[in-house]
This record gives structure tokens, C-alpha cells and sequence, in this order.
């Protein structure tokens, strides 16, 4: 029986309304630790060891790993500011020979705005923001999105003419990629999947254990922080409000259905002929069903 995700945190902060496990795929924390320089070349230890896997399950592809990084944007300041909006991803990465990587770690395979949706958007804006260079994205993501993924653990998306099949010249893609499908393999991908999922706590591969080690090291910083605190906790209420309304709008909409099930259940029972107590006993017994829905 497999582990569950979620099950080994990196540590707790504590808020007003108790103590939060940090598990590796939190948004803030990715965003706090690799905005710090001294953790760069252990994202693009992460980034190769997937994209090595890729390369590995689709041997032709034009990806190539990162040999080195320039400079790395987050959203972190932008997170500090909660009036602050932007469509910029979680990680945006300036490659030695001036390409692009964004990295998005999503823990949620249907959030409000669809990933088939949102990733596009990210994808055009990364081209048209990178000056005729490569601008590639990664996906990692902890829920499978069927849409994208077709039951596979890597799909990637490339323009391509739709009569001969050959490739545009513009070499960006988007990498979406399954972790509970990658953990499921015995290599330091599949080891580095499953420390990400939260499945386990140490790693036994050198490269795996390296960035094990600097996410705990960027952890240890990040409980200290003055202002994580406040903005987990508002993160945390946002959470909370957006799960009451959408249980609101849910209870709403089905309340409205029902009514209008019932109501067309009871005309159409008075019109075959039965009486208003002979339709509502019928209803209430659960001995009707309307007819286009048979």
C-alpha cells in the first residue's frame, strides 16, 4: 500500500488557529526559497532531474536541461502585498544563453481557473516576454489533469503545422508533468516526485538528498521570516472563505434545481390526470421520474 501525499511536512509554523504543517509543494514556501540565491542551483538540480527523465521517456525531444541560471524571479514581494494582483507564475528562471523556464508547482488538479486554460495564458505571455528566446514551462503538478496528461505521466505541448507535422521554429513548450505517476518509478526522479508529494521524508540518491536538504535549510528560514506568519494566515482564510462560498453557490444551485424538478414532476402528474395529494404522494415516494429523464 503506497504512502500517502502529505504525510512527511518539512516542519510547522505556528498561526493564531494552531500549528501548519509546510509540506514541499506550498506555494509561499517555494516562493520564499528560491527567490534566495543560495538556493538557485538546487531548482536546477529539481528542473534537470525531470527533464533528464523526460529526455529519457521521449528521446527525440528539442528540451534541453539548464546548464545554468542567471537569475531567478518569484512571486514572493508580490505575495507580501495582498492588494497586489499579477499574472506572473510561481518561478521565473533566466537561463545562461538568455532562454527562459517558469516553473509552476500546482497542487490542485482543478482549480478555479482550469490548468488547460491558465497554462496557455502563462505560455503566451512567456514568449511574448522573451525576445525571440526560448521560453519553455514546467508544470509539476500533484493531481493528475486528464485533459493534458491522458493517463501518462509527461505530456508536452509544441507548436506544430497540422498538415506536415513539422515543428515551428519558435522551440517552446509546455511540460506538463504527473508527480503520483512519476513517484511510481524507482529513480531519482520518481525519489524526487515522492519527497515533493510529502511521500517521503529523506532521499537515498546524492542529487535527490541535495535538494532535500536545501529545502529544509530554506525552511528553517522561512519559519523566522516576521511576515510568513500573516501571510499564511491570510492565505489560510482565503481558503476558508472561498470553500464557504463555493459550498453557498453549490447548496444554491442545487436548492434551485430541486425546485424545479419538483415543480415539473407535479405538472406533469396533474396533467396525466392524478390530483394534487395523488401527484405529491407519488413525488414524495419516490415513484416518478420525469420522462426526458428516463
Amino acid at each position: 500500500m503506497k504512502t500517502p501525499k502529505n504525510t512527511y511536512p518539512l516542519g510547522y509554523i505556528e498561526l493564531p488557529n494552531g500549528a501548519k504543517p509546510i509540506f514541499p509543494m506550498n506555494n509561499i514556501f517555494l516562493n520564499y526559497a528560491f527567490q534566495l540565491k543560495e538556493h538557485w542551483e538546487s531548482l536546477r538540480l529539481l528542473i534537470n532531474l525531470v527533464i533528464d527523465a523526460y529526455i529519457q521517456y521521449k528521446p527525440d525531444t528539442k528540451l534541453e536541461t539548464i546548464t545554468g541560471i542567471k537569475e531567478v524571479i518569484t512571486q514572493f514581494q508580490h505575495l507580501l502585498n495582498t492588494q497586489n494582483i499579477t499574472r506572473d507564475q510561481d518561478i521565473r528562471i533566466v537561463e545562461v544563453g538568455d532562454g527562459f523556464m517558469y516553473i509552476e508547482f500546482q497542487n490542485r488538479g482543478r482549480p478555479g481557473v482550469p490548468i488547460e486554460i491558465r497554462s496557455v495564458q502563462y505560455f503566451g505571455l512567456g514568449i511574448a516576454h522573451s525576445k525571440g528566446n526560448p521560453a519553455n514551462q514546467l508544470w509539476l503538478l500533484a493531481e493528475d489533469v486528464e485533459p493534458l496528461l491522458h493517463g501518462k505521466t509527461f505530456a508536452r505541448y509544441i507548436l506544430k503545422d497540422e498538415v506536415t507535422g513539422k515543428e515551428h521554429p519558435e522551440p517552446s513548450g509546455i511540460l506538463y508533468v504527473s508527480l503520483p505517476k512519476l513517484a511510481e518509478g524507482d529513480t531519482p526522479a520518481g525519489e524526487l516526485a515522492r519527497f515533493l508529494l510529502g511521500i517521503i521524508a529523506d532521499a537515498k540518491n546524492d542529487v535527490v538528498s541535495t535538494i532535500a536538504s536545501s529545502f529544509t535549510t530554506g525552511f528553517d528560514k522561512f519559519k523566522d521570516e516576521k511576515e510568513v506568519s500573516g501571510m499564511l494566515s491570510l492565505h489560510e482564510r482565503g481558503i476558508e472563505e472561498g470553500r464557504a462560498e463555493g459550498m453557498e453557490k453549490g447548496m444554491e444551485k442545487g436548492m434551485e434545481k430541486g425546485i424545479f424538478v419538483g415543480a415539473a414532476k407535479l405538472a406533469e402528474l396533474i396533467k396525466n390526470g392524478l390530483s394534487v395529494e395523488e401527484a405529491l404522494r407519488k413525488i414524495s415516494e419516490g415513484q416518478y421520474e420525469l420522462a426526458e429523464s428516463n
